[in-house]
């Protein structure tokens, strides 16, 4: 009888530590909702800041919570929530756009190492002062900001790279999209970047088209072949050749596909079966 009434005791409080775990991510969601909703409707870029600032704050606290990784933010309007196909990357993102039409990124990316640790990190926004995009290796703290909305995973050699495929709103000109790759190190840090995407003089390590605010391009991945395509730009006249804001697709197509560790190029691909997006 001890024995059933401790178990019952010992069931109770499991139970009511659960629920008040639950209360706590749930609160932290409700003041996430919240804050978005307040800068949404914001029009001072200085009170912007101060809103995003708790939005930061609520997202860390949230994040640090036990299996935070399992937690469904879809309720939260203006933020990017993807997780990979292995289920080991998580990776949230949001912006807050200045009255100027700039843009800044933020976010967070958790990494579930094994089933009992996860790993969080918060994504710090440094594209102003990076020169050589294409070329740079980066970290979460020297990041280069985008809104993520898809991630594809290979292996090669033993390790996982996570392929991103995002968004970039830019300025008033003009609009990015970007592929991006993610791995993790050896002290289980996130590296960005990785000089597996083949060009005609040498790899670079992430792609990143410029185009016409005006415009929209497609980039999407086909999981049945294997390959990422996207909207071919070219500027509106010859004489515009450069100057990317005058940029946009031409009804042509491109696509990348993943083989012995390179995205290679592939021109002029039929799209009739693809949905670009």
């Amino acid at each position: 009888m001890k024995r059933i009434a401790c178990f019952i005791l010992f069931a109770v409080f499991y139970f009511f530590v659960e629920k008040s775990y639950a209360q706590d991510i749930s609160v932290y969601s409700d003041s996430l909702k919240h804050y978005f909703s307040l800068m949404a409707q914001e029009r001072d870029d200085d009170n912007k800041e101060e809103l995003n600032k708790k939005i930061v704050e609520y997202f860390q606290k949230a994040l640090e919570q036990d299996d935070s990784f399992d937690y469904d933010f879809s309720s939260l309007k203006y933020v990017g929530d993807i997780r990979s196909e292995d289920d080991k990357l998580r990776i949230i993102t949001w912006n807050l756009p200045y009255y100027d039409g700039t843009h800044q990124y933020f976010g967070f990316i958790q990494y579930k190492k094994n089933r009992w640790n996860t790993l969080t990190y918060k994504l710090t926004d440094k594209s102003a002062q990076i020169k050589n995009p294409e070329y740079d290796i980066l970290s979460h703290t020297n990041w280069y900001g985008a809104l993520y909305y898809t991630i594809i995973v290979h292996k090669y050699r033993g390790d996982n790279y996570y392929t991103l495929l995002g968004s970039d709103l830019n300025d008033l000109f003009s609009k990015k999209k970007l592929i991006e790759i993610v791995h993790f190190d050896s002290n289980d840090q996130p590296v960005f970047g990785a000089f597996m995407f083949k060009n005609k003089e040498k790899n670079i390590a992430r792609v990143i088209f410029e185009y016409s605010a005006q415009a929209n391009m497609g980039l999407m991945y086909d999981e049945k072949k294997g390959m990422i395509v996207y909207d071919h730009l070219s500027p509106f006249r010859p004489s515009l050749k450069g100057k990317y804001q005058f940029y946009g697709p031409d009804f042509s197509y491109d696509g990348l596909k993943f083989e012995d560790g390179i995205w290679n190029t592939y021109h002029d691909i039929d799209v009739r079966n693809y949905n670009i997006e």
